[in-house]
């Protein structure tokens, strides 16, 4: 019983080592998490590797066939009478519509459509009275923004998109129409064909979009048809407003950095004249 005792004791009198908290253990023992600088990264491309030179061959060729595209189409309207006769009717039809309290209605769809609106918002801001038609919402009631002095314009590359042939007939047969297409003589476009008096201002492209990049997506022709949009939305505002159009334009943009700039020219111009008159002598009183 004795040794029993003894051997018990000797088991109670001994002790534990005390447990090293997790929180006190060495950060080397702790696992990291993998973060983004732990990840291997891929060097970007430059133009001197494989990759990198395809991607910029592509990208140039994609803006050396939008100017090849809009040479071309200069060259069309210096030389070609169809261009030439359709650009001075354009500009005489829209601007008798604005001087008879009317307005040019542009009308289109797709990616047309967006070009579209682009144009009506030039036109705008150019003092050029305009709106934009959607031609699936015309047939639903929007043709009643057609009034007695209008004008309307389609934008089609095909010439023949069928929202807008449904359209023709149930415009007046007084109202001029116009229209953007890559035609480029009238009897070639079927939206004029019924109407001898229409106006066509071709916007072609010297090669299709599937040829140039493998993919028929509206590019170049959208491009084009931009810029004779320009064209006929300054033309118009020369025609219109003669020498007061950058005044009209800078009435119309007051906001943004193009108003900004033009406050800061009139302050300018202002701060200019006050100059020249402070050496005025104020005549003494009579």
């Amino acid at each position: 019983m004795h040794i029993i005792f003894n051997m018990a004791a000797t088991l109670n009198t001994t002790t534990t080592p005390p447990r090293t908290p997790a929180s006190s253990q060495p950060s080397s023992l702790k696992r990291k998490r993998a973060g983004p600088e732990t990840q291997p990264l891929t060097p970007p491309s430059t133009a001197n590797d494989p990759e990198g030179a395809r991607l910029f061959s592509r990208a140039i060729n994609v803006l050396s066939t939008a100017a090849t595209a809009l040479s071309q189409v200069s060259v069309l309207y210096q030389s070609d009478n169809v261009a030439r006769d359709g650009l001075l009717r354009a500009v005489q039809a829209i601007t008798k519509a604005n001087e008879a309290g009317g307005k040019l209605i542009i009308c289109g769809v797709g990616k047309s459509g967006l070009v579209g609106r682009k144009i009506e918002a030039t036109m705008k801001s150019l003092g050029i009275a305009s709106s934009f038609m959607h031609a699936a919402e015309a047939l639903h009631g929007d043709l009643g923004d057609i009034k007695q002095n209008d004008a309307v314009m389609f934008i089609s590359y095909s010439g023949k998109t069928g929202e807008l042939m449904a359209l023709l007939n149930h415009i007046p047969s007084h109202t001029p129409i116009l229209a953007i297409t890559s035609q480029t003589k009238p009897s070639d476009c079927q939206l004029l064909e019924d109407r001898p008096n229409a106006i066509l201002l071709p916007a072609p492209i010297h090669e299709l979009e599937e040829v140039s990049f493998g993919v028929c997506a509206p590019t170049t022709s959208t491009t084009v048809t931009i810029a004779v949009g320009d064209m006929l939305a300054l033309t118009v505002a020369e025609a219109l407003h003669q020498e007061d159009a950058k005044d009209v334009f800078r009435k119309n943009h007051p906001g943004g950095a193009i108003g900004a700039k033009s406050r800061r020219i009139d302050k300018e111009q202002t701060d200019t004249n006050v100059k020249e008159c402070s050496g005025l002598i104020t005549p003494p009183a009579v």
